[in-house]
């Protein structure tokens, strides 16, 4: 997983040196950007049981990152990350973002974990307009319809989906249960699930909840 999360860094500074090309050496009047770095800001899951995702996540982007400011940086410019901890939850999400757009003033959005949690912060870094890059993240939502600020760099649930039922059909697998997270994450997946269920002319026999950052999932599997 480290190795798929530097390649989503490696995303970023590509878009990064793009952005930047045209500001060389003159420091350019963005948000984020100095003479000599480039800071981008990251609201994760670094503590509860979505934790290891965010850290994850952040030490793969660190270690590229590391990488590219040992070569030089972008066009000089070292990238710093400034990452805050949301526990995998919306409303702190929302007061990360906030404080990135109206205090931090970074340049960019960067390797936000989860579903609910970067749909809470799309009014900000689109009111703020800020580019919102890599997020661990396959909803429709930030997808459809197109938003500029928004840059995905994995697939949607609907084409993972659509691969997964496909073959569990070929292989001749009929019997299939869904088991998804009461918000938007799980409503988004369960919506994919269904849409493929409807290629494939399949139904599920079975369906399952359990709510966001609890570990008690022995009732809804039962």
């Amino acid at each position: 997983m480290a190795s798929l999360l530097r390649r989503y860094a490696g995303a970023l500074v590509l878009v990064c040196g793009g952005s930047l090309l045209h500001a060389a050496p003159p420091p350019p009047p963005e948000d984020g950007v100095t003479a000599t770095s480039v800071t981008i800001g990251q609201s994760a899951a670094f503590s509860g049981p979505a934790s290891d995702l965010g850290n994850d996540y952040r030490n793969g982007a660190l270690a590229y990152f590391e990488y590219v400011n040992g070569q030089g940086g972008v066009h000089g410019r070292k990238i710093v990350l400034k990452s805050l901890d949301d526990g995998y939850e919306p409303s702190r999400t929302v007061t990360n973002t906030k404080k990135f757009v109206d205090e931090e003033r970074v340049f960019a959005l960067f390797g936000y974990v989860g579903t609910p949690t970067s749909l809470a912060a799309k009014p900000y870094f689109v009111s703020g307009k800020l580019p919102f890059f890599g997020a661990f993240t396959g909803a429709d939502a930030l997808r459809n319809p197109p938003n500029r600020y928004v840059f995905n760099v994995r697939a949607s649930y609907e084409a993972e989906m659509q691969a997964m039922v496909a073959q569990l059909a070929r292989v001749g697998i009929s019997r299939i249960a869904v088991f998804y997270q009461n918000d938007a994450y799980g409503q988004a997946g369960l919506d994919a699930a269904e849409k493929a269920f409807a290629k494939n002319k399949l139904k599920a026999v079975a369906y399952g909840a359990v709510e966001r950052n609890t570990t008690e999932v022995a009732k809804a599997v039962a």
